[in-house]
């Protein structure tokens, strides 16, 4: 079957490339700061943006896909996956709980 024919293929291409498109571009670094100012832990744009994802988004899978996001850019960047696991978890954890508020 062909990629244009697979609606598999096409439905994983439509995410990877629109996966932040509902997020206004002001309220990353926005975020950036509130979690800064809050828990003193300065997250960089990458893993804002999927805080600021699961906080403005309703749905449980928002905040689980973010989980499982954040977690593959810390293993990417050398922490080992259940270190990684945890800190994914505890960063959104901590943000989701203050937007709540």
């Amino acid at each position: 079957m062909s990629d244009v024919n697979n609606i598999n293929k096409i439905i994983e291409t439509t995410r990877n490339d629109n996966s932040l498109r509902d997020i206004p571009g002001v309220l990353v670094p926005v975020w950036q700061i509130k979690i800064r100012e809050r828990f003193g832990i300065n997250v960089d744009r990458e893993i804002a943006e999927y805080i600021v994802l699961a906080v403005h988004e309703n749905g449980t899978w928002k905040r689980q896909r973010a989980v499982r996001k954040i977690e593959k850019i810390l293993i990417e960047r050398g922490n080992e996956m259940p270190v990684a696991k945890k800190l994914a978890k505890n960063i959104l954890e901590m943000a989701v709980g203050t937007a709540q508020e």
